[in-house]
Formats: C-alpha cells, structure tokens, sequence
C-alpha cells in the first residue's frame, strides 16, 4: 500500500513539471500570436496618423489627377523606402483621358518620382519616398495610388504645395489647402465656326484652345499647346486620299508650325461627304495669343492655292 502512494506522488511531481516547463516554453515564445503572420513573422503596425481631406484636380500630361488626401504618420507600414523621421502621403486617383491621337494605341506614362516633388514651407523641396505605382495611367486607363514624402510630422500640410512636372516642362504648383485657384492652369477656349473653301472642300474651324498637354504630353518650359477641331466637307463627286502633316500648318509668332506628332484629320473625304471632324494639335510659345489656321495648296486635296482661317484666343 505504501508502494502504490509512493508511484501515485512520483507521477503527480512529474506531470506537475511538466506542464511548468510546457507553459514556460510557450509564454517565451510570445504566446499572443494575432500579430503574427502566416510564417510566423511579425505584422507590421500602422503608427498613428492625422488625414487631411484636399479634393484638388489638376491635368498633367492628359492624366486628370486627383489629390483625395494627405495622411501625415512618423512612418507607414507598407512604405520600407521613405525614412521614418515623418511622411506626408498624397492619396492620388488618376485618370488618363486624352483621346485626341486616334493612331496611337497607349498616350506615354509619366514616372511619378520623376515628376512629383513637395514644396515644404520654407521653400525647401523634397523628392519623393516610397510609392505605390512607379508609372500613371495609360490611355484610357485609371488607378487610385499613393505617393509618400519625408517631411516632420510637426509641418502643416495647408502649407505645403505639390509640385508636379520635370524642370524641362510647364509645371503645376497646388497647393494643399483644399480650396487652391488652379484656373491658370486650366484651358481656354474659343468657337470661331469660320468656313472657308479649299479646293473641292469646305474646311470649318469650330473650335479652338490653348492648353498644357496633349495627348499624353505636357508642354515643353515656355510653351503652349493649341489645339483646333474642324469639320471637313466634299460635296465633290470624287473620293479624296490625302495626307493632313503635307498640308496643314499653323501661323503663331511671326512662324509657320507643322502639327505635333500624327494628326486625328482622316486620310480620306468620300465624295458626297458633308460631317467628317477631324482635330491637329501645335505647340507654340506661351504668350501667343493670335493665330492662323493655313491649308497649303497641295495637289492630293485638289486645292492648288492656300486657305486660311484667322482667330484669336485671348
């Protein structure tokens, strides 16, 4: 009887010690595993962050930018390249939409860090951290993304100004009031509806404006884009093949320009044709204000003498 106590005490000590020695093991393990992922490692935490509601829309190279916000944090958990010594995130949601050149499949994208810069108060820039999209949208297309910024947690975002643009092109200033006037930036346009003949043709510029970007280009430091939209008509009996760039110019500035890259004018007017449209955009210095549409004789058009159109967008 003695003997059966004995083994009965021996067994309690050990089962005792082990589960000491089992719980020992998983509290120095962590224990709590909700911040843990599936391998086991850490989930990073979000530090605290402040949001700054801004709702500005800015055109850049065609793509309409949205600024939705700005987040200030001492770091973000999904940013690894932006020192954590405070950053300002710009929620972005752009969308591509020029739709001008009929002949190119994508508008070019532009590379966010190459293009983006915050102006601090003070005047000091800083360039971009970590993003979230290292391109903008191609034509047609749209992304909602981030852009992040090192900048101290104790400067004031309504004082800050985004910066957008390379140094070689026109650039944009907004600043991050949530209420900026960003009307300079903005295009300008006239309706002259002026028909004129050209050969067998009717040629009518119904409208025209002067804007920063084009087709998924903005406008080289000092520059403009204008652009024209026409309405072509043949009452002629015969079909016309044409090539616009031969024949269609612009008069700005003492100067005779051709059109920038491929034209969206139709190669061809069938005859009977009364509707056809067509647009051509030119890049002239900044502070031209008046112009002349020009339609060089050209033996393709059936026109053997010029035509012209003047306007003028103030």
């Amino acid at each position: 009887m003695l003997r059966v106590a004995v083994i009965l005490l021996l067994l309690i000590l050990l089962l005792g010690a082990g589960g000491y020695f089992a719980f020992h093991y998983i509290t120095s393990r962590g224990g709590n595993t909700t911040n843990t992922g599936a391998n086991g490692e850490a989930t990073p935490t979000q530090a605290p962050l402040t949001t700054t509601p801004i709702n500005t829309t800015v055109t850049y190279a065609s793509v309409n930018i949205t600024i939705i916000n700005a987040q200030q944090a001492t770091s973000f958990a999904d940013d690894k390249d932006t020192p954590a010594q405070g950053v300002v995130r710009l929620n972005l949601h752009a969308v591509q939409s020029d739709v001008n050149n009929v002949y190119s499949a994508s508008a070019p994208s532009f590379a966010y860090p190459e293009c983006f810069a915050l102006l601090l108060p003070g005047g000091s820039k800083v360039a971009s951290g970590g993003y979230k999209d290292l391109s903008g949208p191609v034509r047609k297309g749209n992304q909602t993304t981030w852009i992040d910024f090192p900048a101290s947690t104790g400067l004031k975002v309504n004082q800050m100004i985004l910066q957008i643009g390379k140094d070689t092109e026109e650039q944009l200033q907004v600043p991050l009031t949530g209420h900026a006037d960003l009307s300079q930036y903005q295009p300008r346009q006239v309706s002259p509806n002026t028909r004129v003949a050209y050969g067998p043709l009717f040629w009518t510029l119904t409208t025209a404006s002067i804007q920063l970007s084009d087709d998924g280009k903005q406008a080289d430091k000092g520059m403009r884009f204008i652009v024209v939209t026409l309405k072509i008509e043949n009452p002629s009996t015969q079909d016309l093949h044409t090539y616009p760039p031969d024949y269609v110019r612009l008069q700005a500035g003492g100067g005779t320009i051709a059109p920038e890259g491929n034209t969206a004018i139709p190669l061809q007017f069938a005859a009977g044709t009364t509707n056809t449209t067509g647009s051509a955009a030119f890049l002239v210095p900044e502070n031209e204000t008046s112009f002349t549409l020009i339609l060089l004789a050209n033996g393709s058009t059936g026109a053997d003498k010029d035509a012209s159109i003047n306007f003028q967008i103030p």
